[in-house]
């Protein structure tokens, strides 16, 4: 039997970024998190393949290979880009999250034309609960690997359908999707401009430590964990735990 809900996801890009598309076939609709390059073709074969239209797209952070594609799918599936402001000069100038770049340094680096519909974007703020598709995110602000990040804890997805290959997933009502904030093993750069080692650590005591062991997280890079496997084996987690 085909369960209603449903969490896809592919890495994407030279960076490999990992890009979700979550959703609920009983609502007929989802949210895309992080579409990154390459994003303009893979988020509307997703949507389209599970029969679901986009309510949003949820941006953990400000970093190119994390919303490349954000201006195109935003004004081509009609929806708002959700971002946190402390990230907006990212969006206006995604050269800047590689050093000292005017905005035309993403053309002559990527090929990229960046010019994108800032009528498009809606701020983010900690505590914040989405309703979308169906779901319910709430909103946490992680700053450290730029000073903008949020992760979103997705609730009710115990029963979802997963369509990925990124590892041995557990099956959790809570999914932490945590952009750069963690990763299996490991953490976000922190020597990106505005980045701070201090404040992630503190974000993951305050957001990371706080969730039960079982919860699962998706990452903007690599693998799938849980929360309990980093408390035990990821080093900057045991460093985080000790502020708490």
């Amino acid at each position: 039997m085909e369960r209603d809900r449903v969490v896809v996801g592919s890495p994407l890009g030279r960076w490999q970024t990992n890009c979700f598309v979550v959703g609920d076939r009983a609502a007929g609709s989802g949210v895309v998190i992080d579409p990154g390059e390459h994003g303009s073709a893979f988020v509307p074969q997703a949507l389209e393949r599970l029969g679901l239209t986009c309510d949003a797209i949820l941006l953990t952070h400000g970093h190119l290979d994390h919303f490349w594609a954000a201006p195109e799918l935003a004004t081509s599936l009609d929806v708002p880009a959700f971002l946190h402001p402390d990230d907006r000069w990212l969006w206006d100038n995604p050269a800047a999250g590689f050093g000292d770049y005017p905005k035309e340094g993403i053309e002559a680096m990527f090929g990229l034309r960046w010019d994108p519909p800032d009528d498009r974007l809606q701020d983010l703020t900690d505590g914040q609960r989405l309703k979308l598709a169906g779901i319910d995110f709430d909103v946490r602000h992680n700053p450290g690997h730029t000073p903008g990040h949020v992760t979103f804890l997705g609730h009710g997805l115990a029963d979802a359908d997963y369509q990925f290959d990124l590892g041995r997933l557990a099956t959790t009502d809570d999914v932490l999707f945590s952009g750069d904030l963690i990763f299996q093993g490991s953490i976000g750069r922190t020597d990106f401009p505005r980045g701070s080692y201090e404040q992630i650590v503190r974000s993951l005591a305050g957001t990371v430590l706080s969730l039960e062991d079982q919860t699962l997280i998706l990452s903007g890079h690599g693998p799938d964990t849980t929360v309990g496997r980093e408390r035990v084996a990821n080093p900057f987690l045991v460093e985080a735990k000790a502020l708490t």
